[in-house]
């Protein structure tokens, strides 16, 4: 997909992000912590060192610097960076717009 096909634009992130993963009976397989790697409307990159599957379900709170955001989401692709870290993209499909003011408050560009 080419960033003209993108839906909102990626804004690149450091923000601390703490996970729970589900398997596809919805149990939880894994929680954690990751760091984010970009970040926009509709979606987060983080970087982290275990791997999820695709389609996966991923309840998310990420850390700003004034606030904690929570957000529902699926992982939408994998990209294995090196042996011990992969990139995860995991699109927002469950949070408030409420939420979404409290990160274009840390990333004015993300409503742009």
């Amino acid at each position: 997909m080419s960033s003209q096909d993108r839906k909102s634009n990626r804004l690149e992130s450091d923000q601390f992000i703490s996970y729970r993963l589900y398997d596809s009976k919805d149990r939880v397989c894994d929680e954690g912590m990751a760091k984010t790697v970009n970040i926009s409307r509709s979606g987060v990159a983080v970087e982290n060192r275990t791997q999820f599957d695709v389609g996966a379900k991923v309840e998310l709170t990420i850390a700003l610097t004034e606030d904690l955001v929570k957000a529902e989401g699926v992982v939408r692709n994998v990209d294995q960076k090196d042996d011990e870290t992969y990139h995860i993209g995991i699109e927002f499909v469950n949070i408030s717009e409420n939420e979404i003011k409290q990160l274009a408050e840390e990333y004015p560009e993300m409503l742009d």
